[in-house]
């Protein structure tokens, strides 16, 4: 094999596509990798660039097992998704180091494509669909500067690797839409793939639900009929929390059978599209009068799946908003006001008095929250840490504090004062997307809540955050950010006041629309593109016509289709004679034109002996003639690819005069 050496520029394209492929995956790798990766591009740089000695062999295979070494003691394992992207980036950093042929070369490019395929791993955003796109045609270029090195100028490479990619386009549109689709999850992912994913925890403690309050994610968008419901009655419900042990409130041991639930209003639909959680829980509006397919309605009107949700899920839910449940028995009451012997003895003793004085369980909770409302609690997404005894600390200490505290506190003083009550765990509010007309609901939307069981009523949602901060049910989680960062303390300000520091400048107006518009167009990527699974891909096919196809036929159907497609472009090959390089068509039209004057050229003479022929035959033309020659030869066989050279060999066709 001949060993030819890759030229500079087809290296720094290399380079160039090499960067491009890791890019999406620079935050999610560890830090060293990267490093390592770009150091081997640089030596290989400096060898080429100062003709020093490439690295032999017993050191490139040092370095790779040096780089599997590494990666085996950060992972404590090869295989994986990030332990497998990250050995996939080194060696390829390190593979520059030892590319001698073409061969080699062309390798590491496609080798680039799996490691862009990699990205898809954490993440099937619209952004990422649109730079595959520009990283496919970088790479596109990189491997026509390897192949066709001379004889194309880059504005020419570039317009080839759009047309290939253009001629693709069909083929690849007709396989993404009849390829057979597996019902269920993609197969095959890595166990790892599903790390970092951000969720609800099944328990709750001070502090909980603050970690999640600073997170911008998007926990799921819900399309709502309109104005069905004002954004201060968005409550989400998750899950519900029974058991205490003082400092932490758990799930419990699962309740058997399911509450009974009486209708007071029409049940709203609505659909829900859910983000990636590893975690089972639903979030639904209160209260779910009916189950989606695949999930399972647990005591307290919580809706869960078997299986963790691992990609985006859409699912159709109905709600009431007005409704009584049942009668509680024995056992959930005693669940519902058990207390540990030795919790919160200073809040106990404050719920025996409004016990003692208050008509009814109702009026009890009612004296809880003019409690909260009279003496000086805040709400802060920064609250001071507690000690052994959290809710005695916060109620009569702190005073300072999140939906948690406010939560746990409210709930203790309520089963204190012989009142049945749980937490309830999920996300309140939501930013409505005019574009989409549908809310997103973010993890700093994460919210805890009460509930009191009152006879003749059953189950009565009470949230004493909105006593202490209002701000945050009626204006949402990232209203109260913004004043936290301007130092203002929820309830601080009058109702002009607030609205003149909430007020957003036109530029902020401006991104959130563009944000709000981008949101709407990643949706319809994931609806029509990253979410087009078994169900989406068999009712397309059934409004085509075709009902009931296996796997077999789909592919069967495939290959049909696709010998079409290529059948027709060979067709229409042979019928054009191809789409010839630009310089070439350039050199047809001239010996043509020298044709007319009866100068043929034979099949087999290069372009100097016929240049020298014509000049012996027609001297008047010896200066055309050799400017042409001179401009093909050097365009088509040397180093001379710049657009000048080409604009100049057509302007020399062009005034070409032969009569």
């Amino acid at each position: 094999m001949i060993t030819i050496e890759p030229q500079r520029r087809a290296l720094l394209l290399m380079f160039a596509t090499g960067a491009a492929a890791v890019a999406p995956l620079a935050a999610e790798l560890p830090w060293w990798a990267l490093v390592i990766a770009a150091l081997g591009a640089a030596w290989r740089y400096l060898c080429d660039s100062r003709s020093r000695r490439h690295p032999g062999r017993l050191l490139r295979w040092t370095l790779t097992l040096a780089a599997a070494a590494g990666v085996y003691g950060h992972y404590g394992t090869l295989f994986g998704r990030d332990p497998g992207l990250s050995l996939l980036v080194v060696l390829l950093g390190l593979k520059f180091l030892e590319l001698r042929t073409r061969r080699d070369s062309m390798l590491s490019v496609f080798l680039f494509f799996v490691l862009l395929a990699g990205a898809y791993l954490y993440t099937q955003a619209l952004w990422l669909g649109l730079y595959t796109v520009l990283v496919v045609l970088l790479a596109a270029l990189t491997m026509l500067e390897l192949t066709q090195g001379t004889g194309m100028t880059r504005a020419v490479r570039l317009r080839f690797a759009s047309v290939l990619l253009l001629q693709a386009l069909p083929l690849a549109l007709v396989a993404f839409v009849l390829f057979p689709r597996l019902q269920g999850s993609l197969w095959g992912l890595p166990r790892d793939a599903h790390a970092g994913l951000t969720g609800l925890s099944e328990d709750m403690q001070p502090g909980s639900l603050g970690a999640l309050s600073e997170s911008e994610e998007i926990a799921f968008r819900a399309a709502l009929p309109r104005d069905a419901i004002q954004p201060a009655g968005l409550y989400w419900r998750a899950l519900v929390l029974w058991d205490t042990d003082g400092k932490r409130w758990t799930r419990g041991e699962p309740i058997a059978g399911r509450d009974a639930l009486r209708p007071l209003s029409a049940p709203l639909a609505y659909t829900v599209m859910l983000e990636p959680s590893n975690k089972p829980w639903l979030p639904v509006l209160d209260l779910p009068s009916t189950v989606p397919a695949g999930a399972r309605l647990d005591f307290g009107f919580a809706l869960a799946r078997n299986l963790p949700v691992r990609e985006r899920l859409s699912y159709r839910a109905h709600s009431v908003l007005r409704y009584a449940t049942g009668e509680l028995d024995a056992s959930v009451r005693a669940r519902a006001l058990a207390l540990p012997q030795r919790m919160a003895p200073r809040a106990r003793e404050l719920a025996r008095a409004w016990q003692a004085q208050q008509p009814d369980d109702a009026a009890i909770a009612a004296a809880a929250l003019r409690h909260f409302r009279a003496e000086s609690f805040s709400y802060t997404l920064q609250p001071p840490l507690l000690g052994a005894d959290p809710v005695d600390e916060f109620l009569f200490s702190t005073r300072r504090g999140y939906c948690e505290h406010y939560a746990a506190a409210f709930v203790t003083l309520m089963r204190a004062a012989g009142v049945p009550a749980r937490v309830v765990l999920g996300y309140q509010g939501g930013e409505h997307s005019a574009a989409g007309d549908y809310y997103i609901v973010q993890q700093a939307d994460a919210h805890a809540w009460a509930e009191i069981w009152i006879a003749g009523n059953g189950w009565l949602r009470i949230d004493p955050t909105a006593a202490v901060a209002p701000e945050r049910i009626e204006l949402g989680a990232n209203a109260v950010r913004r004043l936290a960062e301007r130092g203002i303390v929820p309830g601080a300000l009058g109702s002009e006041a607030l609205a003149r520091a909430l007020a957003l400048t036109s530029a902020q107006q401006i991104l959130r629309q563009a944000r709000l518009y981008w949101d709407w167009a990643d949706v319809a990527w994931y609806r029509w593109v990253a979410g087009y699974d078994h169900d989406i891909q068999t009712s397309l096919l059934r409004v085509l016509g075709f009902i009931d196809m296996s796997a077999q036929v789909l592919v069967l159907l495939l290959a049909s289709v696709a010998a079409i497609l290529l059948a027709a472009y060979a067709w229409w090959l042979l019928k054009t004679g191809g789409s010839r390089d630009p310089i070439q068509a350039l050199y047809a039209r001239y010996c043509h034109k020298l044709a007319r004057i009866g100068l043929v050229r034979a099949p087999q003479e290069g372009p100097l002996a016929y240049a020298a022929r014509c000049r012996t035959r027609r001297p008047a033309l010896a200066p055309a003639i050799d400017q042409i020659t001179d401009l093909y030869v050097s365009l088509r066989y040397g180093c001379d690819t710049s657009d000048g050279a080409g604009q100049a060999l057509r302007a020399a066709v062009k005034a070409l005069r032969v009569s």
